[in-house]
């Protein structure tokens, strides 16, 4: 005999374990989307351009973002952080 299916229920350890996810995913999307610099994050970019009359090679700043390798960390952290919230919450719960 077929067992019916029990309809998704919004609880707080699923909510939890969805913001988890989510949070997860939108971190390592944010490290790879600027570029999966395995460094710290830098808020400028520097290029290196030539002196066209004297032949020096000089650093130049501008305005950019990389996110660096403690953006996905402490993203994961944060997940792994909502997730055992989720199993706390799940435990508070009586079985049905």
């Amino acid at each position: 005999m077929l067992s019916r299916a029990v309809p998704f229920a919004w609880t707080l350890a699923n909510t939890l374990r969805a913001a988890a996810l989510a949070l997860l995913l939108g971190g390592f999307g944010v490290w790879l989307a600027t570029g999966a610099h395995l460094g710290f994050t830098q808020t400028s970019l520097v290029t290196i351009k030539r002196d066209e009359v004297t032949g020096i090679d000089y650093p130049e700043r501008r305005p950019g973002f990389v996110a660096g390798v403690e953006i996905p960390l402490g993203t994961a952290a944060a997940a792994i952080a909502l997730a055992l919230l989720s199993l706390a919450a799940d435990r508070r719960r009586p079985a049905a």
